[in-house]
């Protein structure tokens, strides 16, 4: 066993305990601060750096692999964790419905006949076909059922969730969630009056072990207690996001009787406890594809420990529950449809009403901002924005406060105006300065030892006084991305027998999908453009569809309709997908006007 050191966090006014073989980055996990670690602590992403003060020293160092001593001071501040994530969403028109329902007998309603059971007089009272349910339920009956103040009855379509003594002023309340691979939301709401009672979000902690679905995967590979770890991580998470709606609403968790859940495949698998390990391998196999039905104290989520626990079916592969959710938050108006899903990984479908076909595609991280010089994501001092105008550039930074990066919309932005205006060609190739009309723009291309770079920001802007630079393999980077994305939606559209121009719109969900400018991703070619389809951008349509199905058992059986109507296509065994592919890399220069 190591010995036991103390940290120091002064910026937060927080101190730890910790064995000296811990790492600063799982020293702010445990404070509740994880750092970002994209590559999974292999060190090579940067990401995680942080400022600390040893020996009286400052120093900049890489939190996934830098151990802690006794007395180091970390100084972070908090603000790392702060990220736009997406919460608004579009609910579309229903009529609220729920499968979990509660119902108050009183003690007249309860009168059993001689030699009869208490069970079947229950099930004459409340006229409902129901399962017969566990011993643990029965004991309850047994205690509860003759109560002179009657019985309270909770139901879960056909199968009984709890039974209480009567208390007629009682709420019930029931939770959905759209859980992320960098971020987690969660909605509460009313089960009587159908009403939202509250709504908060945190990233997932599970970002301290990796950024993305292949780091977890391989983490729970590679470690022992892997899976454990991760689906703890991600249990804490969704438990803090419920104790802060309780403790802001007032709410009594154990009145909140069912948590729904959607989330991509390897998601969902880490928050059963599945094993993800062959999502991670062809043939993409899942441990199941139906909607999950469970118990809240089997996950250790912290509502009432009988609440249900239901969760959306995955589609196929790599496509989950949250792509699931994303098709039952559309209309069924017989319109066809390009859906594209654009977060920390990608899906893609098309199709109409019931009626999809779907896939994912592997864009990489670069959106995120993995692999990039000065790419970030999407949190305080990200830029977001860029605009070039007269030689001029422009940037909006996330917080308005001094830049420290660039994230995945700020990038498709300024990629786009450097191709608009010839600093880089449709090879994604830098030109020659001398070949740059703008003197202000020629003198932002530069060469540094790593080759070419265009200056965003200068040192003089920055954060941490060094100047901000697009480089060469940064554009290259982006070319894979956009590539994947291009021909996964394209070649979707081929395998669905419809043309491009057959669409009559194009939705955009997600947060990427939702923050990035639809006019310059199509201009580079990252998103399809055909004449007269417009582009929507629906927010994080996950979210909505998971807050459908908690309130509308109709809602339900669409859901489970498309999943078992949907066909999944992987895209990239297709015989035509490596020349698409290829052929996609160019920047296209697509003029929608």
């Amino acid at each position: 066993m190591s010995k036991i050191i103390k940290v120091y966090f002064p910026l937060l006014g927080k101190e730890l305990e910790i064995g000296e073989d811990s790492k600063i980055a799982d020293a702010c996990a445990m404070i509740g601060d994880p750092l970002n670690q994209v590559c999974g602590g292999k060190g090579k992403c940067g990401k995680c750096a942080v400022e600390i003060i040893q020996d009286g020293k400052e120093l900049t160092v890489l939190g996934c692999i830098t151990k802690v001593s006794d007395g180091m001071q970390i100084m972070i501040t908090g603000q790392e964790a702060i990220s736009q994530i997406l919460t608004t969403n579009m609910i579309k028109d229903i009529e609220p419905d729920p499968s979990l329902k509660s119902f108050f007998l009183k003690r007249e309603e309860l009168k059993t006949e001689l030699g009869e059971s208490d069970w079947l007089t229950l099930l004459r009272a409340l006229n409902l076909n129901l399962h017969k349910p566990s011993i643990e339920l029965l004991r309850k009956l047994s205690n509860v059922f003759h109560n002179l103040d009657g019985i309270e009855v909770i139901v879960y379509g056909n199968i009984l969730v709890d039974i209480i003594p009567a208390n007629i002023d009682s709420k019930l309340y029931g939770l959905a969630f759209d859980t992320g691979t960098t971020s987690v939301v969660g909605y509460l709401y009313d089960m009587k009056t159908y009403k939202q009672i509250g709504m908060s979000s945190k990233l997932n902690k599970q970002i301290s072990i990796g950024g993305d679905v292949i780091s977890r995967i391989d983490y729970t590979i590679n470690n022992d207690k892997g899976l454990k770890r991760l689906n703890e991580l991600v249990v804490e998470t969704i438990n803090e996001i419920i104790e802060d709606i309780c403790k802001e609403h007032d709410i009594d968790k154990n009145r909140i009787y069912q948590a729904n859940f959607c989330g991509n495949s390897t998601m969902q698998h880490l928050l059963l406890g599945f094993n993800p390990a062959y999502l991670g391998k062809i043939p993409f196999t899942s441990t199941i594809q139906e909607t999950v039905f469970t118990r809240s104290k089997e996950l250790k989520i912290k509502i009432n420990p009988s609440g249900v626990i239901t969760v959306l079916p995955i589609l196929g592969g790599h496509v989950g529950g949250d792509t699931s959710a994303v098709l039952l938050s559309l209309q069924n108006d017989d319109k066809n449809r390009l859906i594209i899903d654009l977060g920390t990984n990608g899906e893609v479908g098309v199709g109409k009403n019931y009626s999809f076909k779907v896939s994912s595609m592997a864009s990489g991280p670069a959106l995120e901002g993995y692999g990039l010089e000065n790419g970030m994501r999407g949190t305080i001092g990200a830029i977001e924005r860029v605009t070039i105008t007269g030689g001029d550039l422009y940037y909006k930074v996330i917080g308005d406060v001094k830049p420290q990066g660039i994230c995945g919309s700020g990038i498709i932005d300024l990629i786009a105006e450097l191709l608009r205006y010839d600093i880089i060609t449709e090879l994604g190739a830098y030109v020659d300065s001398s070949k740059i009309e703008s003197p202000q723009l020629a003198s932002r291309l530069i060469v540094t030892e790593k080759g070419k770079a265009f200056i965003i920001a200068n040192s003089e802007e920055t954060e941490n006084n060094k100047p901000l630079l697009l480089t060469q393999l940064d554009v290259r980077q982006i070319q894979l991305a956009k590539a994947a994305i291009f021909t996964g939606c394209t070649m979707l559209i081929e395998e669905s027998g419809i043309k491009g121009e057959d669409l009559e719109e194009i939705l955009m969900a997600g947060a990427f999908g939702n923050y990035i400018n639809i006019d310059k991703a199509q201009y580079i070619g990252m998103i399809p453009y055909y004449e007269g389809v417009p582009v929507y951008t629906i927010g994080n349509a996950a979210a909505t569809g998971s807050q459908l199905f908690l309130l509308s058992k109709n809602e339900e059986a669409e859901c489970r309709k498309t999943a078992e109507n949907a066909i999944h296509i992987e895209i990239a065994s297709n015989s035509n997908f490596n020349d698409n592919y290829i052929d996609n890399l160019y920047l296209n220069k697509v003029e929608r006007y």
